[in-house]
């Protein structure tokens, strides 16, 4: 059920990003990116541990 696992992840790194967004000055504004990398190391790192579990 990793649909489940997304849409648990998915809106505090949502929220994460577009508070990086708003608030990072311009020159900083690519560590926006940072967000979407973590979102997807802790999706797949949580569907590896569930795997190794059962």
């Amino acid at each position: 059920m990793q649909q489940k696992k997304y849409f648990i992840l998915l809106p505090p790194f949502v929220i994460f990003g577009l508070i990086l967004l708003f608030t990072l000055p311009k020159q900083h504004l690519t560590y926006v990116f940072v967000a979407p990398i973590i979102f997807w190391i802790v999706y797949y790192s949580w569907i590896v541990v569930e795997k190794k579990r059962t």
